[in-house]
C-alpha cells in the first residue's frame, strides 16, 4: 500500500466540499454547524496552502474557479468513501445500533410512545434517537435514518414518503367553553396554533370569514400545542399525526370533521424557491424518510423502517375507515 502525498488538513477539505456542492458559504457554514466567517478563514487557509484560489466572487453569490472545479468531485468521491467505510465500520462493530435523527415535535408525540414495542421485539438493540430541526449529518453523527418534516427535496440523499397530514381543531373533553357543535361556535374561545400553521386556511374551508387570530397561544412546537389542548388551554389547530393518540386514547376531541392540508405559506421560515412547485403552486408539508444514497442497510435497519411504516399504518387504520 503506498503511502498516500501530502494533503490539506481534513477540516479545509470538507469545509471546500460542502460549499462548493452547495454554492455558498451561508450554506456550507449551516450544513457543517460553524459560522461564515470559519468556513471564509478554511477556504483562505487552504487557497493559500495550494496557492491558487478556489473560488471567485461574482456580486454576492461565490462560484468555482477552473481548478476549484477539478478539485470538487476528487474531493466529493473521496471523502463519501472514508465516510462509507466508517459506517460499515460502525456496523460490523455493532450491528445492533441504530440511530435516528427526528424533529422533537414528531419524536415526542409519535415516536417515543411507540418506541417500547419495537425495542421489545429487538432484545440487545440499542436505539439512540436524536432529537432536533436540523437536517442531520449523516457521515459525522453517525446517523442511520431521519423522519423530516418537509417537502421531500433533500439533494444528495435517498427520500421516500411515509405519510401525508392535515391539521383540524381538537380540545380537551371536559373544556371549560363547552364543545361547540358547529364552526362558529369557535367565536370567542381561546385558539391555539403553531407558528405558520395558521388558523385562516381552516376558518376558509368551514365557510367563516374570519382573520387570522390576533391573539391568544402560537408556539413554535407543534407537539406543544396539542399538550396545551390537553391541558384545556383552548382549542388547538393541531397536525392529526401528533393528535391522533391523545383522540384515540379520550383525552382530546375533535369536534368539526373538516380537515385542511398543510401546505407552504408565508410565515413558514421557509423560501418560496423550496416551496413552491415548478408551477409556482404551494407544496404540502409531509413525513420523509431520509438516508444516504449509498449505505449499507442492516437487517436492523430494515426492520426499523418496516416497523414505522407499520406504525403508520395501523395510526390511520381507524381513521381511514372513518373518512372511507
Amino acid at each position: 500500500m503506498e503511502a498516500p502525498g501530502k494533503l490539506p488538513p481534513l477540516p479545509a477539505l470538507r469545509t471546500f466540499e460542502a460549499a462548493a456542492r452547495l454554492g455558498s458559504y451561508t450554506r456550507a457554514a449551516g450544513e457543517l454547524n460553524v459560522t461564515h466567517s470559519a468556513v471564509s478563514h478554511q477556504i483562505k487557509a487552504l487557497e493559500a496552502q495550494l496557492g491558487m484560489p478556489l473560488f471567485a466572487r461574482e456580486g454576492r453569490a461565490v462560484v468555482l474557479t477552473p481548478a476549484g472545479e477539478e478539485l470538487l468531485p476528487a474531493v466529493n468521491g473521496a471523502l463519501r468513501q472514508l465516510a462509507d467505510a466508517l459506517a460499515g465500520l460502525r456496523h460490523r462493530i455493532n450491528p445492533l445500533r441504530l440511530s435516528v435523527s427526528v424533529m422533537p415535535s414528531f419524536a415526542g408525540r409519535w415516536l417515543a410512545p411507540r418506541l417500547v414495542a419495537f425495542l421489545d421485539a429487538n432484545p440487545g438493540c440499542e436505539l439512540n434517537v436524536l432529537s432536533s430541526d436540523a437536517i442531520a449529518d449523516f457521515a459525522r453523527d453517525g446517523v442511520d435514518v431521519a423522519i423530516r418534516w418537509g417537502f421531500g427535496n433533500y439533494p444528495g440523499l435517498r427520500t421516500e414518503l411515509l405519510m401525508d397530514d392535515v391539521l383540524f381543531p381538537v380540545m380537551a373533553p371536559d373544556f371549560a367553553g363547552g364543545i361547540p357543535s358547529l364552526p362558529a361556535g369557535l367565536a370567542g374561545l381561546p385558539l391555539i396554533r403553531s407558528v405558520g400553521e395558521d388558523w385562516q386556511h381552516w376558518f376558509r374551508a368551514a365557510g367563516l370569514d374570519w382573520p387570522e387570530p390576533a391573539s391568544g397561544l402560537a408556539l413554535s412546537d407543534s407537539g406543544v400545542v396539542v399538550q396545551a389542548a390537553i391541558d384545556g388551554q383552548g382549542v388547538a389547530l393541531a397536525r392529526r399525526s401528533l393528535a391522533m393518540r391523545a383522540l384515540r386514547e379520550g383525552r382530546l376531541v375533535k369536534p368539526f370533521g373538516i380537515e385542511v392540508p398543510l401546505e407552504y405559506g408565508p410565515g413558514q421560515f421557509v423560501s418560496a424557491a423550496a416551496g413552491l412547485d415548478a408551477h409556482g403552486r404551494p407544496q404540502r408539508w409531509r413525513y420523509w424518510l431520509v438516508r444516504p444514497e449509498r449505505q449499507t442497510e442492516t437487517p436492523l435497519l430494515q426492520r426499523f423502517v418496516a416497523w414505522l411504516r407499520q406504525e403508520v399504518e395501523a395510526d390511520l387504520a381507524p381513521y381511514s375507515s372513518e373518512h372511507g
